[in-house]
């Protein structure tokens, strides 16, 4: 199939496999599952989030297209948090897991994720964090070669994005149309490109996850 190419490493040919569709705004895995099998985003945006007693909100990652749902360094993992569609997802779920080599490379990707997301709600700014996020989902999507750094397909809406960096939506519009305005992105109907990824990468302290 050749959404293996998405993957850092083929899986084994003998790995069978079945395919599932989710409308947008659908959970398909809630805080407490254990997932047997992984799942490979084919197409589509999903997120992992948590929510308080009282209803706020926090996403807690993004699962992009040729990223794995369900890929752990244990065996039989609980998820800390649920995950739902972004947008229409297409996804691939495998009978085992996939080889070793795999794991480990996918697991030290989300971790420096992790990393980036504490480092972006722990030290910078609101204009800061939105731009250090749109680096770091450039880079992911140019890892599996499905898009560029400074230019990709973008469907988070801003309820999404302000989740995402942990401010609210109205100081998520100001964040964009500031930064439209210093020309620093371009964001038409969910296409953004960015000017100068390099120079906005140094302002914003980000560091490649390779």
């Amino acid at each position: 199939m050749t959404v293996y190419a998405s993957l850092p490493i083929e899986w084994p040919n003998h790995n069978r496999y079945s395919q599932t569709a989710i409308e947008p705004r659908c959970d398909f895995i809630q805080q407490g599952d254990t997932v047997m099998r992984p799942r490979l985003v084919v197409d589509g945006w999903g997120a992992g989030y948590r929510v308080t007693f009282d209803g706020r909100r926090q996403l807690t990652n993004l699962y992009l297209p040729g990223e794995i749902v369900g890929v752990w360094r244990d065996n039989q993992p609980s998820f800390y948090h649920s995950v739902m569609s972004v947008t229409r997802l297409s996804l691939i779920e495998f009978s085992t897991l996939p080889d070793s080599e795999i794991v480990q490379a996918e697991c030290a990707l989300i971790e420096r994720q992790l990393e980036n997301s504490i480092f972006r709600l722990g030290c910078l700014n609101a204009y800061e964090r939105m731009a250090h996020l749109f680096l770091e989902l450039g880079e992911r999507l140019e890892i599996r070669r499905l898009g560029s750094r400074d230019a990709y397909r973008m469907p988070l809406t801003q309820e999404l994005l302000a989740d995402l960096v942990g401010i609210s939506s109205v100081h998520v519009n100001r964040t964009l149309q500031q930064m439209r305005a210093d020309k620093v992105i371009r964001l038409v109907n969910g296409d953004l490109s960015l000017t100068d990824p390099s120079a906005l990468a140094s302002r914003v302290h980000y560091q490649s996850l390779h």
